[in-house]
């Protein structure tokens, strides 16, 4: 699962978003141009950032909050893809290819981003060939980070992932931990490819590993213990 304990970016405007990797030490006359196609956006929770199908003409990087990206059949039925947190840039896919988004971005927390202008950002990298690759490591990252949450929901049970997700959840170092989930349950059950059932279900199991629930928060009593469970196969029937 992914890395849920990176911080907030708190950048406010252009002068601070020279502080963002994707951004920073550009050449002064991109970086002028840039900040022109630039402004940030608060947003409430279940706010769509885009939409699927719309034509992708902004890029988009996480300051704070959670934002889902799914996709919808022509069922009606929601695949959750991704769940983006801060520092990941959004939308970048689409505008390279010239394509409309293959995904939905819906917050699922109150959320800040950095929006830049597609055509400014498209121009600019044709000017800079440093932005150029980063944009590229971006997207090689994103695909990357997808494919490794693709891999291990193959891979793992449904009470490894939920073991996992929680352990994502913890901060560094060793003991117990605490927290609060950061979006609702239902979220991560689909992000975790289950239904919500079964992932209550998981939460209920991981007592026996030394974890408690209180509503939406968790305390991890035995990191060592759940990490354990994570690289062995408990085989555990009734939760996938």
């Amino acid at each position: 699962m992914p890395d849920l304990k990176r911080k907030d970016l708190e950048y406010e405007g252009w002068a601070d978003a020279g502080a963002i990797p994707l951004l920073a030490g550009l050449h002064s006359t991109v970086s002028n141009r840039l900040a022109k196609g630039i402004r940030t956006l608060n947003l409430e929770r279940y706010a769509y950032v885009f939409q699927q199908d719309q034509p992708a003409t902004e890029v988009h990087v996480i300051l704070r909050g959670w934002i889902k990206l799914s996709r919808v059949d022509e069922g009606g039925n929601e695949t959750i893809v991704h769940v983006a947190g801060p520092g990941e840039v959004l939308g970048h896919d689409g505008l390279l290819l010239n394509r409309p988004h293959q995904l939905s971005g819906e917050t699922v927390s109150r959320a800040r981003t950095l929006i830049v202008d597609g055509k400014a950002l498209l121009d600019l990298m044709l000017r800079d060939p440093i932005l150029a690759v980063r944009i590229a490591a971006s997207l090689a990252e994103h695909t990357q980070r997808i494919t490794r949450h693709i891999e291990q929901l193959k891979r793992l049970d449904a009470l490894q992932r939920t073991a996992q997700f929680l352990l994502g959840l913890c901060f560094d170092g060793p003991g117990p931990c605490s927290f609060s989930l950061p979006f609702e349950k239902a979220v991560i059950a689909g992000w975790l490819g289950m239904k919500p059932a079964s992932f209550s279900r998981a939460l209920a199991y991981l007592r026996e590993f030394g974890v408690t629930v209180d509503r939406d928060t968790i305390s991890v009593l035995d990191r060592v213990q759940l990490q354990a469970l994570v690289q062995n196969d408990p085989r555990t029937p009734g939760l996938s």
